[in-house]
């Protein structure tokens, strides 16, 4: 700072004391001013680092003592030499403390900056101390005013309020004497007393900052009167204190007085040329009118909302499109009520934003923090902008982050509010020009945040049957632009527009979306399942099957697709491929799974599925109907081994109950008997031999009517069997399997003899003459098989 009375310009902080110096014969100091002048010397020597917290807190208490020890001390002495020595001191200590600051101002702590504030407040206050009593003169007053002024500043902006009461005292003291001094004060020193005066009132405005509007007010209308209206740098102080007191009224919520401050600041600053100011202060002019604006619409009036517009409009004509003018105008917007609020003039300032701004991360996010704002208000025009701001500013930069986020802020649009088919269209046009335009494909996480957005809005859509709806979705979920997805985001959708074409009966769109998956998601379990439906419907039965094995394979110990196929089957009325399904079911569960499923039970579906097929297709061609029994023997066998394995429930208690046993033993037996002159005698053999080997796994506790029943259908089987076997034995060629055939046919005559003797005087008259009738024509085999056998 240049202290020189003759500089018209404040804006330096070197203190040149060459014009204090003066020829005076010397004396001793007192003990005091020694000690003052030694600590001056010492505190450049003795500032701690910046990190250096405690030695700061420290200092700037052993400071605070020393003002308030010098703030009420006089120099008494008349002795210049003391009081040279002592300005020369403190002279040096201010132009250290001013070099200091301007080091920190990038990177200093805040318990550094406080120690400066109050160095500044000692230096002022010893300098003020050194001065010669009643013989200073004019340029010495005017130093002490400017430096008063400046010291004042700094601890007003550093917010030591005491210390700024102190100071600006002192000012009001030089200020007094200056104005005695202005009649004899030549034309130079006049003007830099003015000028000094208008500075010392400005900072009186900060009075504010105690509630002291009463003494703000004041000394505004008192400013007014001495301020050189054709001075830019006391109009912009002016306008900045005026500006800080408008700021926090505002945050006080005081939005009566507010806009008053305000417009005083823009007042000021307004009436100044424009090519004389500098680029802070037209930035500070821009910031008042922005606080302006939203003062006049926090009063929340017809009137406060009239004068806001007013005022945008008049700053519109001077600066145009500049951002903080096409910003205000948006926050006008938005504060005009709902009911009336203009979405077109909003969109169309964006769209000016858009025009204008240069693009950073800043701005950027300025632009989608409006569009979201204009959504709200409009679902229609808040996408076509962004759609606008994303193809014109933001593909070009090819800047991933923001490229991401406008892309999921465009799909987050299209699925938050009522979709149509043109609002699909729409995404699914932008999402093209992301593709085409962008050099690198949209990355996994944007990918995954979009794709979740479009999942909701397609189990929404297929859970009302909007299917239409649902395919569009799905097709935007597999846009190129989205190639990054993953194979299961890919399969999952894929599989949902198998599921749509499925449900509309279009079989060739449906075989078409199968043939498009990729060979991994055609071999899940959820895809095969719809294979399986789609195979049903257009009666390929070999896809069919392929499809239930690879089913079956692929899920290893749920069952749940295998039930699922059993329930489209017989929905379809296809019973082969039910049985089919049943019978991958039962071998997946192994005939030992009960938690699963109730395995009686899922052989009681297979059997009576199996018997109404062989039933319609007795007519049909032989080696139909004998694959048809062979595949019920089968079952029954399985029934036979898995009741030999008594398989129990989680409580522990048998699956196959005596009523299980029942149905099992009946129907075989039934199906033996009804179809013994139908079926090819190997295939009755192993059904009665089922009925047998069931009757033989009952429990020995069973009533004596049952169990008579049971010797009675175990003697039918008997017979039966052996019959049969000795028509197999005669017309065999092959003499071991005649033997074997004869062999077997007398165990079964030997079970029939013990069955009938064990029963024989339990049977009435009827019975026992019909069975010892047969037991004679089985004599008869037995002797025809013993005589073979021996020979």
């Amino acid at each position: 700072m240049d202290t020189s009375t003759s500089s018209p310009h404040l804006a330096r902080d070197r203190l040149d004391i060459k014009h204090i110096i003066c020829p005076y014969s010397s004396y001793r100091f007192k003990p005091r001013m020694l000690t003052l002048q030694a600590f001056c010397h010492e505190l450049p020597k003795r500032l701690p680092r910046k990190y250096e917290q405690q030695a700061l807190e420290k200092l700037i208490d052993e400071l605070e003592n020393k003002i308030n020890t010098v703030k009420g001390c006089h120099l008494k002495s008349t002795d210049p030499r003391r009081h040279t020595e002592l300005d020369s001191a403190a002279t040096d200590l201010w132009n250290w403390c001013v070099q200091i600051k301007r080091q920190d101002e990038s990177d200093g702590s805040s318990a550094r900056s406080r120690v400066l504030t109050f160095v500044r407040v000692f230096s002022f206050l010893i300098l003020t101390m050194a001065q010669w009593g009643d013989h200073n003169k004019p340029g010495h007053i005017l130093r002490l005013e400017k430096l008063a002024i400046k010291t004042g500043r700094s601890c007003t902006v550093a917010g030591e309020l005491e210390h700024a009461r102190t100071v600006l005292q002192k000012a009001a003291d030089y200020n007094g004497l200056l104005q005695t001094l202005q009649a004899k004060l030549p034309s130079e020193e006049l003007d830099a007393c003015k000028r000094l005066e208008a500075e010392y009132l400005t900072l009186r405005l900060k009075a504010w900052k105690e509630d002291r509007l009463d003494v703000a007010d004041y000394t505004y209308e008192k400013l007014l009167g001495c301020q050189n209206p054709k001075d830019p740098v006391s109009a912009e102080h002016l306008a900045d204190s005026c500006f800080e007191i408008g700021k926090d009224l505002t945050a006080k919520k005081n939005f009566s007085l507010a806009p008053k401050w305000l417009e005083r600041a823009y007042e000021s600053i307004n009436t100044q040329d424009l090519e004389q100011l500098s680029r802070e202060a037209i930035e500070l002019r821009l910031a008042i009118s922005q606080a302006l604006v939203r003062a006049y619409l926090n009063t929340n009036t017809a009137d406060g909302f009239q004068k806001a517009e007013n005022h945008v409009r008049y700053i519109e004509s001077g600066f145009g499109d500049k951002l903080v003018v096409l910003l205000l105008r948006l926050e006008l917007l938005l504060n005009s009520p709902a009911e009336v609020f203009d979405s077109n003039a909003y969109a169309s300032v964006l769209r000016r934003m858009i025009s204008s701004l240069d693009i950073s991360e800043s701005s950027f996010n300025l632009m989608i923090h409006h569009i979201r704002k204009l959504d709200d208000k409009s679902p229609s025009l808040g996408p076509s902008v962004l759609d606008e701001f994303v193809i014109s500013r933001v593909l070009p930069t090819q800047h991933d982050a923001w490229v991401e986020r406008a892309v999921v802020l465009r799909t987050q649009m299209a699925t938050t509010h009522q979709e149509t088919l043109e609002t699909i269209q729409a995404l699914a046009a932008m999402l093209d020009r992301v593709d085409s335009n962008l050099e690198k494909a949209l990355p996994a996480a944007a990918v995954l945040a979009v794709q979740i957005l479009i999942w909701k809005r397609v189990d929404a859509s297929f859970n009302q049957g909007e299917l239409d709806i649902t395919e569009k979705w799905c097709h935007v979920a597999l846009h190129p632009a989205l190639r990054q997805s993953g194979p299961a985001n890919a399969a999952k959708i894929a599989r949902k527009l198998l599921t749509c074409a499925l449900q509309r009966n279009n079989l060739d769109n449906a075989a078409e979306v199968f043939r498009s998956m990729s060979e991994s998601a055609r071999q899940e379990p959820m895809t095969l399942y719809l294979a399986y439906k789609l195979a049903l419907r257009s009666r390929d039965r070999e896809m069919a099957s392929d499809c239930l094995r690879r089913i079956s394979e692929a899920s290893s110990d749920d069952p749940q697709y295998l039930y699922a196929c059993c329930v489209d089957a017989q929905e379809a009325e296809d019973k082969i491929c039910a049985i089919e399904a049943l019978r991958q079911l039962v071998q997946k569960c192994e005939y030992s799974s009960p938690e699963a499923v109730h395995l009686p039970a899922l052989l009681r579906i297979i059997i009576r599925l199996q018997t109404s097929l062989m039933n319609d297709q007795v007519h049909a061609q032989v080696d139909g109907l004998n694959s048809l029994v062979e595949d019920l023997c089968q079952v029954f066998e399985g029934v036979v081994t898995a009741i030999q394995r008594d398989p129990r429930d989680k409580q522990g208690n048998k699956l196959f109950t005596v009523q299980e046993l029942d149905w099992f033993c009946k129907n075989s037996y039934n199906l033996g008997l009804k179809n013994i002159r139908i079926w090819q005698s190997r295939q009755s053999i192993r059904i009665l031999q089922c009925c047998l080997s069931i009757m033989s796994q009952y429990p020995q506790d069973i009533p004596a009517q049952a169990a008579d029943d049971l010797s009675l259908r175990a003697m039918f089987c008997h017979f039966l069997m052996a019959t049969t076997l000795i028509a197999l034995a005669r017309s065999e060629d092959n003499i071991e399997a005649q033997l074997q055939n004869y062999l077997v046919m007398r165990n079964h005559i030997k079970s029939f003899d013990a069955e009938l003797e064990a029963r024989l005087n339990t049977l009435d008259d009827v019975s026992k003459d019909d069975l010892q009738m047969k037991f004679s024509t089985l004599l008869v085999f037995d002797f025809e098989g013993a005589i073979c056998l021996k020979s």
